[in-house]
């Protein structure tokens, strides 16, 4: 990233330059950070969820027309499932099949809404129609919308990975590895990737991450890159 101080914005207010170690100040709730490097504009934030502050910090700049990091094209298409999984596949990344429903589905299956109101980083992990049937209700809207499944083998384990522009702080190298690619076609700074092990990783989602779920290795690689002390 850029090594010099660029704009930050949030609900604690303007103009904070990082600090090395503190992360108190420098991943603050909300917080979103900007930097300019060789013609692109980066944009750091715990969610680029469709109408959030960072969503429309993006618009923005892309309507001055900056290139921006992530675009919301990018945004918009790593959040919804199917569109993510249909773009992600047609880069080589495997994936989790899919499929979309309004009722019911194959178990066990991994759930995720995929209506205007669904939050993209809520899935579940349903092992039986019994277990599934409250999901499914609270995530079509008691039948007004469809959803999407992945159905899992029993043996299947899901594995949440944060990955910050990219990088992992302590994955197995496979994993690692598809979060870089992950990284490659999407392009969104922070971000938690959803995959599911069963001899091999899939990816399953892709999810916003909050700063306070860092680790303290993540949050020392993301502090070196808002710092200019490590390149994204």
């Amino acid at each position: 990233m850029d090594r010099d101080p660029s704009r930050e914005s949030g609900s604690a207010g303007r103009g904070a330059p990082p600090v090395k170690g503190n992360a108190g100040r420098v991943l603050r709730r909300d917080l979103i950070h900007e930097r300019v490097r060789g013609g692109l504009t980066y944009i750091i934030s715990e969610d680029y969820s469709y109408k959030t502050e960072a969503y429309y910090r993006i618009l923005t700049l892309e309507m001055e027309g900056k290139e921006t990091v992530p675009s919301t094209r990018d945004i918009l298409e790593a959040y919804v499932v199917p569109v993510c999984l249909t773009r992600a596949k047609g880069a080589g990344i495997p994936v989790c099949e899919w499929g979309i429903s309004d009722e019911r589905v194959p178990v066990p299956s991994i759930l995720y809404g995929i209506s205007y109101f669904a939050d993209p980083s809520e899935y579940s992990l349903v092992r039986d129609l019994e277990t599934a049937d409250p999901v499914i209700k609270y995530i079509n809207g008691n039948g007004k919308y469809p959803f999407c499944y992945q159905p899992v083998p029993e043996s299947a384990e899901i594995v949440p990975c944060v990955a910050i522009f990219g990088r992992t702080a302590d994955a197995p190298e496979p994993l690692a590895g598809l979060a870089a690619q992950v990284y490659r076609v999407f392009r969104v700074p922070l971000m938690e990737v959803i995959s599911v092990f069963n001899g091999s990783y899939r990816l399953s989602s892709i999810t916003p991450v909050r700063y306070s779920k860092l680790s303290r290795d993540e949050k020392g690689i993301l502090e070196g890159i808002l710092a200019g002390e490590c390149s994204e």
